[in-house]
């Protein structure tokens, strides 16, 4: 019993001494003016801290609370008139099926003939999909499950670093409205209690219906039903939302512990070949959907694009463009990479 606790302790002393290195990156990202700054200066801080052997961690268990916060954040932005545009989204979601195939052909056949993997491990390190099903589906199917988590987490860590700046690169620079501050009078702590009702009955949801990445889409789904629905219209605070963001990007910088700087390089080079292939695609992709529908082409990038759900809805989230959009073609992606992948897998397996 005594040693549970002492590895408990362990446990929520590093991933404190990750927030606090996470925060300090976030403060540096934020004062250079860089976009999506608390995300990406804690991921970066992190994963700095991790090749440096800095005392800090993170697992699953710490990043849900995050991105149940994250999740109420998001759902906050669907309105009730969301769906009266629905009739748009025919087209990407669509041609969603095909930008997955020829994504993945491309991104397997790299892993398999440019960095040598096994059929297995090519297969599922080259699916967009989440870290944890394709570790998962290839431990089953003989795939290094080791090379496939660190491929997949790098290619995240890729994404989310490079696509905000590649966007303001490209696009006109558009600011998010800020979420309103919530002070210390009676009606916005009524609101706070809104919002930590929908953590509480999205996560217990999430758990009970097997949702895919239970523990952001339940309180997002709960969060967005009660927006659309207009029972209440409440904001998380700032500094909670700043918090939420540290622990995400703190999550995904802290995936690099314990790895030695060769073998970081070495996963990062390969990552970055698939990333180049992944959103090379994305905005062929986007850019020919955009012509036929008339949609903005950033926004379909950020819904094409194979970075996380979190990070993807929170860039389109601090662009001031439509994340209700980018969450239902995130969530499209998951449920088909996890229905197809096993499927093509049996039928098709790679050579």
């Amino acid at each position: 019993m005594a040693g549970g606790r002492d590895d408990a302790a362990r446990v929520i002393l590093r991933f404190a001494a990750a927030l606090t290195v996470g925060a300090a990156g976030g403060v540096l990202f934020f004062a250079a003016g860089a976009p999506l700054p608390w995300v990406l200066g804690s991921m970066a801080a992190c994963a700095a801290a991790s090749i440096a052997g800095l005392p800090i961690a993170a697992s699953a268990a710490t990043r849900r609370p995050m991105a149940a916060v994250i999740g109420v954040v998001l759902g906050s932005s669907f309105r009730p008139d969301l769906f009266d545009h629905a009739r748009e989204w025919i087209v990407p979601l669509a041609m969603l099926p095909l930008f997955l195939t020829s994504a993945a052909l491309l991104c397997v056949t790299y892993f398999r003939r440019v960095a040598g993997f096994d059929p297995a491990t090519a297969y599922f390190a080259g699916m967009p999909g989440g870290i944890a099903e394709m570790v998962v589906m290839g431990a089953e199917r003989g795939a290094d499950e080791r090379t496939v988590g660190l491929i997949h987490a790098a290619r995240i860590f890729l994404v989310v670093f490079i696509l905000p700046f590649l966007i303001r690169l490209v696009a006109a620079p558009v600011t998010a409205a800020p979420l309103p501050p919530v002070t210390g009078d009676t009606a916005n702590w009524a609101l706070v209690a809104w919002a930590t009702g929908c953590v509480i009955v999205g996560l217990v949801l999430g758990r009970l219906l097997r949702l895919p990445a239970w523990h952001l889409v339940g309180p997002l789904a709960v969060s967005a039903a009660v927006h659309m629905s207009g029972i209440a219209d409440f904001r998380i605070p700032g500094w909670a939302l700043a918090t939420a963001q540290v622990g995400l990007g703190a999550t995904i910088g802290c995936r690099f512990v314990g790895l030695s700087l060769r073998v970081l390089l070495r996963t990062l080079l390969l990552a970055a070949g698939s990333t180049v292939i992944l959103l090379a695609v994305t905005i062929l992709w986007a850019v020919a959907i955009a012509a036929v529908t008339g949609i903005d082409p950033v926004l379909l990038t950020l819904a094409y694009s194979p970075g996380g759900l979190a990070e993807m809805s929170m860039v389109s989230l601090s662009l001031a463009l439509e994340p209700g959009f980018v969450v239902i073609h995130h969530l499209a992606r998951v449920v088909l990479v996890l229905v197809g992948a096993p499927i093509a897998f049996r039928t098709s397996p790679p050579r």
